[in-house]
C-alpha cells in the first residue's frame, strides 16, 4: 500500500461473509489459488456484512476484507500479477475500436489517436455482469458531480447480458480522460467500451465560497 500511487483507485464491495466466501471459490479460486488466504478468516461468519476492497498499483494488488461495522481488517492478501500479466498494445486496442460498431468507440478512438501504438495496457480479467454492476454504480455517482460518461447504458447492458462470461478491461489515461474497453477472451474483439472526461465539474457549477 506504501508503494501505490494518490491517484490509483480503490475498489470496493458490501457482502455476506459467507456470500464472499462462495462468490471466490466458484469463481475465482481456481486461477487465483492466493485468495484462499482472503476467505479462511471468513468461514462461518455466516451472514455478517463485509467490505471487499482491492487496489491495484502498477502489476502489485493488494485486497483486503473489513468488518462493516467495526472498519477491522478481518483478511488481506497480496499478489504481483508482473510475470504472469496479459497486455495488449494500445496500436491493437486502436485498431479493435476502428472495427467496433459500438457508440461510444468512435469517441474513444479520437482520444487516443495521437498517443504512441507502442504504450502496453494490462489486461485485467473479470466477470462480465460483475464489471458492469461496479462501473454502472461507480459512473452513475461521477455523472451527478458533473463528470461526463459516454457509453455507459450501452455498456453495462451488453455486459450484465453477458452473465458470468469472462472479459479482459483495459483503460488509456489521457491528460484529462480515460478510455476504458472490454475484450473478448480472446482480445480480438471489443465488447464494451467507455469515454470519460470532465472529471472536474465547470468552474461555473461550484458554489461560491462563504
Amino acid at each position: 500500500m506504501a508503494r501505490a500511487q494518490k491517484d490509483d483507485e480503490v475498489f470496493a464491495d458490501r457482502f455476506s461473509a459467507a456470500e464472499f466466501v462462495a462468490m471466490v471459490r466458484s469463481k475465482y479460486l481456481a486461477r487465483e489459488p492466493n485468495l484462499q488466504e482472503l476467505i479462511e478468516p471468513l468461514v462461518g461468519l455466516g451472514s455478517t456484512p463485509v467490505i471487499f476492497c482491492q487496489v491495484e498499483s502498477a502489476e502489485e494488488v493488494v485486497s483486503f476484507v473489513l468488518g462493516e461495522h467495526e472498519n477491522e481488517v478481518l483478511a488481506a492478501t497480496y499478489l504481483d500479477r508482473s510475470r504472469t500479466a496479459r497486455t495488449t498494445s494500445l496500436g491493437d486496442l486502436r485498431g479493435l475500436l476502428r472495427a467496433s460498431p459500438l457508440p461510444a468507440a468512435g469517441r474513444a478512438l479520437s482520444a487516443i489517436e495521437a498517443l504512441p501504438d507502442d504504450r502496453v495496457l494490462r489486461l485485467g480479467e473479470t466477470e462480465a455482469s460483475s464489471i458492469a454492476r461496479t462501473l454502472w454504480t461507480k459512473y452513475n455517482l461521477a455523472r451527478e458531480k458533473g463528470v461526463t460518461v459516454v457509453g455507459l447504458e450501452q455498456f453495462t447492458k451488453d455486459l450484465s447480458d453477458a452473465g458470468p462470461t469472462g472479459v479482459l478491461l483495459c483503460s488509456a489515461w489521457l491528460q484529462d480522460s480515460l478510455v476504458t474497453a472490454a475484450l473478448d477472451p480472446t482480445a480480438r474483439r471489443i465488447v464494451g467500451v467507455l469515454f470519460i472526461t470532465d472529471f472536474l465539474p465547470p468552474a461555473r457549477c461550484k458554489n461560491p465560497a462563504r
